[in-house]
């Protein structure tokens, strides 16, 4: 079913949402009063665009707020966005989404709730980013981690090298010699280019490849791919903002961590001080290779730079890689660095705005589709449906259907089974499908799961 869709924002975050949702056939308008991003989205997307102010109830009734079933407020202002849905919440829409970066609306219940304001979800950025963070370091070899069916799978992204036994051997061969080996590779980035996988594409050195498996077999997987996933003890963080904030305070309950976080602003981190217990808090510039050297750096097993500065991010990711820290993790949001950060060699880019966005978009029930969710640097998205009775996905064995080029079937899950499908697996109405696919696939794939 097809939605009316008011969308506040042309941002990094307002783009992705209004291609991811109107490709699904939904009828999006957005408004934004930056004028080059209004034009911007107009020549690239399928969808209206107003130029305005959203807390502007003339602009909102040109774009049809009376008749809308969603307002997702992604602005960057969250006065605004919460004073959208308030209004939305007045012309009686029935699903509002803010995003709201200042974490006073979550700390502590306030005497007025985001709900008391017309907010029905809200979605806090820098907190989603730091949940991705934690993933990171909890398992040390990805590059990238992504949750479904409640955490019973995972998507875990790896780059390989020479030592790897896949290395020259296609994807059918290392099907049959590790028959033991339940997984599914959906996707190899090699370069900047994405290829969904046949049984005759070559692993090559230095590809990243982006495999599905229960996430209790993941560490078996991760050992056959040559990487050792071991536990990560000493954790420096740069920067003190929100995102290094968020992540200091996830990582400072976890007893068994030595956590190091240094912010250049004396005020910050006395403030840190204060509010982290088991964190050692120290003010300097985390560009200082000295300072660097005498807290400890060479000892460190995993670096978040999270500065506000990406270069900065990116520098001392490389610096951390070459002194032999395991693990490094750069604040990246410039989308067009992401595809660049592997073969540079930092082991995980983490993009503020597209973790917003998977968030906003696992919140939208969209009917068939559960979840979707994007990777950094990889053009290609991971969707997981519901199948239901009278689909072309329920009708016979997945060898007998015919899928669209340039996607994959990576996972199932019926029930408490999470089953890895091969040709004679015949998907079964109710059963969770997790689906990896190239854009260009995915409206031919919604025909297979629409009954």
């Amino acid at each position: 079913m097809s939605l009316n869709i008011v969308l506040l924002g042309l941002g990094q975050v307002g783009q992705h949402l209004a291609q991811v949702l109107s490709r699904e056939n939904h009828n999006i308008v957005a408004v934004d009063n930056n004028s080059v991003q209004c034009r911007e989205a107009e020549e690239c997307m399928d969808i209206k665009v107003l130029q305005g102010q959203g807390s502007d109830h003339r602009i909102l009734e040109e774009a049809g707020i009376k008749q809308a079933d969603m307002m997702i407020a992604v602005t960057g202002s969250d006065e605004q966005n919460v004073l959208a849905c308030g209004m939305a919440a007045r012309y009686n829409v029935k699903q509002k989404i803010a995003r709201i970066r200042n974490p006073g609306h979550f700390e502590n219940r306030p005497r007025f709730t985001l709900a008391d304001w017309g907010v029905d979800l809200a979605i806090q950025p820098e907190f989603e980013t730091a949940k991705e963070i934690v993933r990171l370091i909890k398992r040390s070899a990805a590059t990238d981690v992504l949750e479904f069916a409640d955490n019973r799978v995972q998507l875990i992204g790896v780059r390989i090298d020479a030592t790897c036994p896949l290395v020259h051997k296609s994807v059918e061969a290392v099907s049959r010699e590790y028959p033991e080996k339940i997984f599914r590779v959906v996707a190899i980035l090699r370069g900047a280019e994405t290829i969904i996988p046949g049984g005759n594409d070559i692993y090559q050195n230095r590809d990243q490849l982006f495999f599905i498996a229960a996430a209790d077999d993941i560490p078996d997987i991760i050992a056959l791919l040559g990487k050792s996933d071991e536990k990560l003890q000493q954790i420096m963080i740069l920067g003190g903002g929100r995102v290094g904030r968020a992540t200091a305070r996830m990582l400072d309950e976890e007893k068994d961590l030595a956590i190091k976080l240094i912010d250049s602003d004396a005020d910050r981190a006395l403030a840190l001080a204060d509010e982290l217990h088991r964190t050692l808090v120290i003010h300097g510039d985390g560009r200082d290779f000295n300072l660097l050297a005498t807290e400890g750096i060479l000892e460190t097993d995993a670096l978040l730079s999270a500065t506000g500065d990406e270069e900065t991010n990116i520098l001392t990711s490389l610096l951390a890689k070459h002194l032999g820290v395991t693990k490094t993790i750069a604040l990246v949001n410039r989308r067009e660095y992401l595809p660049l950060m592997a073969p540079i060699g930092v082991n995980a880019a983490v993009n503020t705005n597209i973790i917003t966005s998977n968030a906003i978009l696992r919140l939208i029930r969209r009917g068939d589709v559960v979840a979707l969710a994007s990777l950094s640097g990889l053009d290609a998205q991971a969707v997981e449906y519901l199948a239901h009775a009278g689909s072309r996905i329920t009708s016979k064995p997945l060898s007998r259907i015919p899928f669209p080029k340039g996607a994959i079937v990576g996972a199932v899950t019926r029930g408490d089974d999470v089953i890895i499908p091969v040709g004679d697996t015949r998907i079964q109405p109710e059963d969770h499908v997790i689906v990896f696919s190239l854009p260009r696939a995915l409206p031919d794939i919604d025909k297979l799961f629409t009954s």
